[in-house]
């Protein structure tokens, strides 16, 4: 335990470890998850926008869909969660260029503890993903001729 913390602090901790701790398999998924964080030369892909976070919410029948905006140099991401079945998603959404520019190509990539479910590009630049698990997810853009852009880790 790090000696920087106030002894409250550590004695807190100290406390929820020995009597709610972190199931194994948690721990071992967070630390593989930050160990597959970003490769050298890759872009940031930053999430500029989250339905989640967005106070108005539209009132329809079925599952509301959660919807991630991302932003890298020349393009944004956009990317719709919808709920499927219990625990699982179903993702859809498109890579859009700079005006005038011919749309991307490459492929979208969802990478969750368990692995990564990767959607194709059609020539408009959208793409769909079935069965993307809950939980931790990063966004990877993999254009076909630069490195790919990369987002941080958040929960779905």
């Amino acid at each position: 335990m790090s000696r920087d913390l106030p002894t409250e602090l550590r004695n807190l901790r100290a406390l929820f470890q020995s009597f709610d701790p972190v199931p194994p398999h948690l721990a071992e998924s967070a630390y593989a998850a930050v160990g597959r964080r970003s490769p050298a030369g890759s872009a940031a892909l930053e999430l500029v926008g989250d339905s989640a976070e967005s106070l108005a919410r539209v009132r329809a029948p079925g599952p509301e869909p959660r919807v991630l905006t991302f932003a890298m140099p020349g393009r944004v991401l956009e990317l719709d969660l919808v709920p499927t079945v219990e625990g699982w998603y179903r993702a859809s959404g498109m890579v859009l260029n700079r005006a005038g520019q011919a749309p991307p190509e490459g492929d979208v990539v969802l990478r969750h503890p368990a692995g990564e479910c990767v959607g194709p590009l059609d020539e408009h630049g959208a793409f769909q993903v079935v069965d993307v698990p809950r939980g931790p997810l990063s966004v990877v853009f993999r254009p076909v001729r630069s490195a790919p852009a990369i987002a941080d880790w958040l929960v779905c």
